[in-house]
């Protein structure tokens, strides 16, 4: 059996692992195993990932096994039901600012760089930086540290929509700079 092979057969069953994994946290009584099927779907599909394309060795991995069992396990023990929206906030947080971490590195890394992978770098550090502080609102707002009343002014629209072009241009001209310049 080819390699190949093998490597997409896990991503496949780690998808249908996650998946599942979702639907049963629909529902309080299966939750936990829901939660369960998905990690374990999930830790799959990375150590597949970090192992294939060679990025990191087995003494690593392992290490990371540890600490990140070692924190989901402490967080399983003193996190209340009720507060799991704010943790599920922060968690999304966490996967929002790595994403900007990783292109970050991963930018700072490069020697050459190509228009895909410079579009993908400016979108992966753009992402995920709105996910980590929307999520870090979110959870502000969810555990009442800011105030859960929507904030509005006059011209509100127009100003985010200035913000939001002015981040497409930004990136742009930072797109360009790096491949034409």
């Amino acid at each position: 059996m080819p390699i190949t092979f093998v490597i997409n057969l896990v991503y496949i069953v780690s998808a249908v692992m996650f998946i599942y994994g979702l639907k049963l946290l629909t529902s309080p009584v299966t939750a936990r195993r829901g939660n369960f099927i998905s990690a374990v779907g999930m830790f799959l599909a990375v150590v597949v990932t970090l192992v294939n394309g060679g990025i990191i060795d087995y003494k690593w991995i392992a290490l990371g096994i540890i600490v990140g069992a070692l924190i989901g396990g402490f967080f399983a023990r003193i996190v209340q039901m009720t507060q799991m929206p704010e943790m599920v906030a922060l968690f999304n947080g966490f996967g929002g600012i790595a994403s900007l971490l990783v292109g970050t590195a991963t930018y700072l890394s490069l020697a050459s760089y190509t228009l895909f992978m410079m579009t993908t770098l400016f979108l992966a550090v753009f992402i995920g930086g709105v996910t980590f502080s929307g999520s870090i609102i979110a959870w502000g707002k969810l555990s009442e540290v800011i105030t859960g009343k929507s904030v509005l002014f006059f011209g509100q629209s127009f100003l985010n929509g200035l913000i939001f072009v002015a981040a497409l241009m930004g990136g742009a001209f930072f797109i360009a700079n790096r491949i034409c310049g």
